[in-house]
């Protein structure tokens, strides 16, 4: 079966282009260059991260960046409570509204 390759749907941010460009010389990057590499990951678009992923020459070093640093790349704790809580908030004033209505 041949492999077929696509172009990229959109060109990436500005950061996700940061972090490619270091990306591509982990693990040889600075702590500095760390630090800025671990922040531009926990606020990437979904979509950048994506394209970022599917690249084939970056699967490697992205691999290992995640198993050295994946728990620093988790989202925090009370961002997680919060999408779940104001959902969960609207459907009950929605149903007490229609409870007394």
């Amino acid at each position: 079966m041949a492999t077929q390759h696509f172009s990229r749907s959109r060109a990436l941010s500005e950061g996700a282009a940061e972090a490619e460009t270091l990306l591509n010389r982990y693990p040889e990057i600075s702590e500095q260059e760390l630090d800025t590499m671990i922040r531009t990951f926990t606020h990437l678009p979904l979509l950048d991260f994506g394209l970022l992923a599917a690249d084939e020459r970056l699967g490697g070093k992205l691999d290992a960046f995640y198993a050295d640093h994946g728990d620093k790349l988790r989202p925090p704790l009370s961002g997680m409570v919060w999408a779940i809580a104001v959902p969960v908030l609207i459907v009950a004033i929605a149903l007490i509204y229609s409870a007394v209505t």
